[in-house]
């Protein structure tokens, strides 16, 4: 389970919990963050969400990333395959689907001037929840969960978000899954339903996960399964 890397893990770790209650083996990777220094953004992040991952098995694992990580989805099952392990099928969750050489920004204008407008003279963005003022305590309206979720968020480099994301081809037989989470997304919902992934919406906000991990956990394992079944 890959948290966006605007945020951290602690928002995966209740669906983890629940999973883990239903003998599930769970990873929920960490946040590797760069500085407006580095000239690579992505590699760093992809070895530490790697190396987190423990020895190949028998059992083949589904890759599931949440907002600003989902465009590296392919990135993340291609390393995967390459160490040897299996890897059944990738679920991204309320974020972009993974399209090769592509830079975040450059479809979305107005996403762009936002950054330009949030960047500090420093190079860094502030941290992920100060972009959205008070719609937070919408998504996180839990005192405790909100303090918990938003103390991983820290400032990132503008320059993470012009840099082009690759996404390998992979194998026909891993499955791909879409959940969505209200309709924060739902050009990209549309988008991956089209291209033949499997699909569901849940109502709630973006980080819905943590407001009702049980709902969230058992949308994960029914697309975990349809997406296979569609080969």
């Amino acid at each position: 389970m890959v948290p966006s890397f605007l945020l951290g893990p602690e928002s995966w770790f209740g669906v983890a919990h629940v999973l883990e209650r239903l003998r599930q083996d769970v990873v929920v990777t960490p946040t590797h963050r760069t500085t407006p220094r580095h000239d690579d953004h992505i590699e760093p992040w992809l070895e530490a969400v790697i190396a987190s991952v423990p020895e190949p098995t028998d059992m083949p694992m589904v890759v599931v990333a949440h907002s600003a990580s989902t465009p590296r989805l392919a990135l993340i099952a291609d390393r995967l395959l390459e160490l040897g392990h299996g890897v059944s099928s990738i679920i991204a969750v309320n974020g972009r689907t993974p399209e090769d050489g592509v830079v975040p920004t450059e479809r979305d204008s107005p996403f762009m001037d936002t950054l330009d407008a949030l960047e500090r003279p420093d190079g860094y963005l502030p941290p992920w929840h100060r972009w959205w003022g008070p719609m937070i305590s919408d998504m996180l309206p839990d005192d405790a969960a909100r303090e918990r979720v938003l103390s991983e968020a820290k400032p990132v480099p503008r320059a993470v978000f012009d840099q082009p994301i690759p996404a390998p081809k992979l194998p026909g037989e891993v499955g791909l899954g879409y959940l969505a989470l209200g309709e924060m997304y739902r050009p990209s919902f549309r988008q991956a339903r089209e291209e033949g992934w499997a699909t569901t919406r849940l109502g709630g906000e973006h980080l819905h996960m943590v407001v009702d991990p049980v709902t969230v956990t058992g949308a994960l394992v029914s697309l975990a399964g349809r997406s296979i079944d569609r080969w």
